[in-house]
């Protein structure tokens, strides 16, 4: 088993009082493993991302991010940490080069180190030198989702957290994404992977957590089939499984 890169413990976020968007999560993740992050709307999956990538505070519970605390000392570790919502964050009226240029200045990426980053990117998420010249407002919705992911590759994260990065983009977009994740994963780089669509989420990831109303209902490992009550289910088939038996509790 690889080293393990983030530990999360009892993790307890609450918007209003005794109403609690993420209720008690706990998971681990190695390095190297990509972990499949689903469940319905408002099933607490980015509270736990935003908790993850240090844009809020958990009210209680712990995050160990390579064995020290995430809570406590954000600032220290959030350079290792990428982080793609499900907002695309570029500027459109600069180019694809502009943009990367910006964001990596923004990130405090070493000038002696930055276009050689970006075109390490570039050729991760499949942007060719006339494609990187555009106004990202002449992108397609894929190739912006693309870019956006690049942004989040420029210092190099040792934890990458992407936010159903593939959502209403076209196929070979779709491919291009879940190919560069495979890589990074291959290289070391653990991954949280927030998505919707079961198919891709069963090829993609090594483990898989349901979550609903906040909590953890199912952690496993994907594999040949997810076990559950000495039954082998595809990941579809266990999700609506585990969501009938909740709606019936």
């Amino acid at each position: 088993m690889s080293e393990i890169c983030l530990e999360v413990r009892d993790l307890v976020k609450s918007y209003q009082k005794n109403i609690a968007a993420v209720d008690g999560l706990s998971f681990t993740l190695h390095k190297g493993e990509i972990l499949g992050l689903i469940g319905t709307n408002g099933a607490g999956k980015s509270t736990t991302v935003s908790m993850l990538a240090t844009l809020m505070k958990p009210d209680t519970g712990e995050i160990l991010f390579q064995g020290e605390d995430l809570v406590h000392h954000p600032k220290k570790l959030r350079s290792k940490i990428g982080y793609v919502p499900q907002e695309i964050a570029l500027y459109e009226s600069l180019s694809g080069y502009d943009n990367l240029m910006f964001w990596g200045r923004a990130g405090h990426v070493p000038a002696c180190d930055l276009k050689a980053r970006m075109q390490k990117v570039a050729e991760l998420i499949g942007f060719t030198e006339p494609m990187l010249q555009k106004k990202v407002q002449e992108y397609s919705g894929g190739m912006k989702r693309r870019l956006n992911i690049g942004v989040a590759l420029l210092a190099e994260p040792e934890l990458l957290i992407l936010d159903e990065p593939t959502a209403g983009i076209d196929i070979q977009s779709r491919r291009l994404i879940l190919t560069a994740i495979k890589g990074l994963a291959e290289q070391g780089v653990a991954v949280i992977y927030v998505g919707h669509y079961m198919e891709e989420v069963e090829e993609l990831c090594d483990t898989v957590c349901i979550m609903n109303q906040g909590k953890a209902i199912y952690k496993g490992s994907i594999g040949d089939g997810l076990q559950y009550q000495n039954r082998t289910f595809s990941l579809e088939e266990l999700y609506e499984e585990l969501l009938m038996k909740e709606a019936l509790a």
